[in-house]
């Protein structure tokens, strides 16, 4: 086993800015686990060179941020990374973590039966909602963080060793405590419309494929 985590984290458009920057601080605060991560920022996170770095380092887990769809992962201005019936053998022997809309669906399924170990990702549209006036500081921004924070908790989950069975499960509690948060605080009325889309998000966040994998050797 590797212990290597490949991250993609585009940055063209608002969302993909806001979810590689928590992407970016999270890994950030777990390079003194056993997991090394190799970051492809912005304009790195091309198809090419994740299935150059895919060949070149056998990575145990890749942490994939983008927009997407059913059968698809997107990078850097939307260039699709990972397809199914194209290229999703790329991902065989690898556990991937998609934050990305509604992979799940079918990419998830096909990469399993390409050979990936496993794939999480969410069946339906990843929702979160930011602070406008935290636009130029995503990583300070509270509002998104009640979202950003559980989605990247998959990825601090399996970096302590944790299977992607108790990872995935990990991050639904932590969804949880984001909507238990907004149910007990004198939040507002605005504040408690979100709880329907973090009810939404964790719903959707599933694992495919070994539940017992891990990504770092014990």
């Amino acid at each position: 086993m590797s212990n290597i985590a490949l991250v993609t984290t585009p940055s063209s458009d608002s969302t993909t800015r806001y979810i590689s920057t928590w992407a970016e601080e999270t890994t950030k605060k777990l390079e003194s686990k056993q997991l090394k991560f190799i970051l492809l920022k912005k304009d790195r996170a091309t198809a090419s060179i994740v299935e150059s770095m895919l060949k070149k380092h056998s990575p145990s887990l890749l942490f994939l941020n983008g927009h997407g769809g059913p059968d698809s992962v997107c990078g850097h201005n939307d260039e699709i990374l990972v397809q199914a019936g194209k290229n999703g053998i790329a991902l065989k022997g690898v556990v991937a973590y998609a934050l990305s809309c509604s992979s799940a669906k079918t990419l998830g399924p096909a990469t399993v039966q390409a050979g990936a170990i496993a794939y999480i990702g969410y069946t339906e549209d990843f929702i979160f909602f930011i602070s406008p006036e935290k636009m130029k500081r995503p990583q300070e921004d509270k509002t998104a963080e009640m979202f950003l924070a559980p989605a990247n908790h998959v990825v601090v989950s399996l970096a302590k060793g944790h299977t992607t069975g108790e990872a995935t499960n990990a991050a639904k509690n932590y969804f949880l405590k984001s909507i238990q948060k907004l149910i007990s605080s004198e939040s507002s009325v605005d504040e408690r419309e979100y709880i329907r889309y973090l009810m939404w998000d964790m719903r959707s966040l599933v694992c495919q494929g070994d539940r017992d994998a891990v990504v770092v050797s014990k």
